[in-house]
């Protein structure tokens, strides 16, 4: 397994933080979003994880149904589906770097 960490913080307009990974172990290709608040939690990757989602066939888009050990409430805390679609755009345009 081969995490790598976006060096990057992000935050929604409302100021929540959340960092991005991937794990591209072949045939298990996914990205993974967390939340944190002290910057610490950034440094050491010790977030709150959000979601995972698989990225295997491509990002998919709209529905969350296929998502992997995902936290509703703290999804739902950072806006939803558009959310998730910003990150997806994110992770595409970390990935296409």
């Amino acid at each position: 397994m081969a995490i790598i960490y976006n060096s990057n913080r992000y935050r929604t307009k409302e100021g929540k933080k959340y960092y991005l990974s991937i794990d591209d172990t072949t045939n298990n290709e996914t990205y993974s979003v967390h939340s944190f608040t002290q910057n610490s939690d950034f440094d050491n990757k010790t977030g709150t994880l959000m979601y995972t989602e698989s990225i295997n066939d491509g990002i998919p888009r709209g529905a969350t149904d296929d998502l992997i050990n995902d936290n509703a409430d703290l999804i739902d805390d950072y806006g939803s589906l558009d959310f998730m679609e910003t990150v997806r755009n994110q992770i595409i345009k970390w990935v296409l770097k």
